[in-house]
């Protein structure tokens, strides 16, 4: 299954336990990233059945997390989000791709809750994160640009005034701390 290669390998027998339990979705092509020099294939979208995924993301310990990891690339936004705002209140470092991902998408309360968190929610591990993969950072500005462009310009007239552009400010200011 694709969701088996989003998370680091230390939690393959969790992933592989939690999955059966999710049920079936469909396949569409990941995005590529490097988590503490492990390579992810994290899913665009997932189309799990919404009170399975749900329930999943009830489970105790690192399952429940998960489920809310992959609840936060559902087609459905409004999942999304309800994943992302209990996603907020964990602090594991390999949640943070399923986090920073969302900086580049399209619904904008969802943009105002990372941008909200940031740069406060998992600092040190976001910045491990944005650091190992620059050029997907440059791709995510380069969405919330187009996003802002399409959608929000009449809105927010000025690219400065976007939550999209604080959000992916306050992620290049992280990918510049230094490492502890």
């Amino acid at each position: 299954m694709l969701e088996a290669g989003a998370f680091p390998a230390a939690l393959a027998g969790t992933v592989a336990q939690l999955l059966p339990a999710l049920g079936s979705s469909q396949a569409h092509p990941p995005f590529a990233v490097c988590q503490d020099g492990e390579a992810l294939l994290i899913p665009m979208r997932t189309y799990y059945d919404r009170q399975r995924l749900l329930a999943c993301t009830q489970l105790p310990g690192d399952a429940g997390v998960i489920a809310l990891c992959l609840g936060t690339r559902h087609h459905d936004g409004h999942l999304r989000e309800a994943c992302l705002k209990q996603l907020l209140l964990q602090e594991r470092a390999w949640t943070v791709p399923f986090v920073v991902h969302l900086c580049g998408e399209y619904v904008l309360e969802i943009v105002e809750r990372i941008g909200a968190a940031l740069p406060a929610w998992n600092a040190q591990a976001l910045a491990r994160y944005l650091r190992e993969n620059p050029a997907y950072v440059d791709t995510l500005q380069r969405r919330a640009v187009s996003y802002w462009n399409c959608y929000y310009r009449h809105q927010y007239p000025v690219w400065d005034g976007y939550p999209g552009r604080r959000a992916m400010a306050a992620l290049r200011a992280l990918q510049r701390l230094t490492p502890r």
